[in-house]
């Protein structure tokens, strides 16, 4: 839908949309900037991404869950910047707000361990989960969202939610024992 098309569109269905992306653009951002770990990238992610959801949005809003279908788009837009990246290959490290999530995380795996490097660590750790326990980390710690919403984005319930998350700090925690017991034994 190019820009005369949407212009053309009832005004209360782009209401809708604007009210739906102010709603939810704060996770969007959220998860693209821990995936990806740059201001620049993340938002033109979530713009693409934006860019998709204003194009499909009727067909959109006669979906159950219009959260989830945003959250697929989102997702994919993060992996397809990911894989833009790979590509290239010529990545910078950086300590930007993933920093927050992790160290959140790690203090609620009871692992406060400050010593140098341990960003780096903590950020292997958070990468180490799986997808899906990642955006509960995410959305949880980073974004403080609370569980009925993050339910809405992965489409499942509040209760799986609070398992996910449990699980994932104790995988977290392992992870972080492990490292930290290699690094005690070099």
């Amino acid at each position: 839908m190019t820009g005369s098309d949407w212009a053309a569109v009832r005004p209360a269905l782009r209401l809708t949309y604007d009210a739906f992306c102010e709603t939810h653009e704060r996770a969007w951002l959220g998860v693209a900037r821990a995936r990806l770990r740059d201001e620049s990238a993340a938002q033109a992610a979530v713009n693409r991404m934006k860019g998709r959801l204003r194009q499909q949005w009727p067909r959109v809003l006669r979906e159950p869950v219009p959260a989830f279908r945003a959250w697929a788009f989102v997702k994919e837009e993060i992996g397809a910047a990911l894989a833009e990246r790979a590509m290239t290959a010529d990545e910078q490290v950086r300590v930007p707000d993933w920093v927050a999530v992790v160290r959140k995380a790690a203090q609620l795996a009871e692992d406060r361990a400050e010593a140098q490097g341990v960003h780096e660590a903590l950020y292997d750790a958070i990468k180490g989960l799986s997808e899906r326990r990642h955006d509960v980390v995410v959305l949880r710690y980073l974004l403080e969202l609370p569980d009925s919403v993050i339910a809405e984005y992965l489409d499942t319930t509040e209760a799986n939610i609070r398992s996910t998350a449990s699980q994932a700090l104790a995988r977290l925690a392992r992870a972080l024992r492990d490292q930290r017991d290699q690094r005690g034994q070099r």
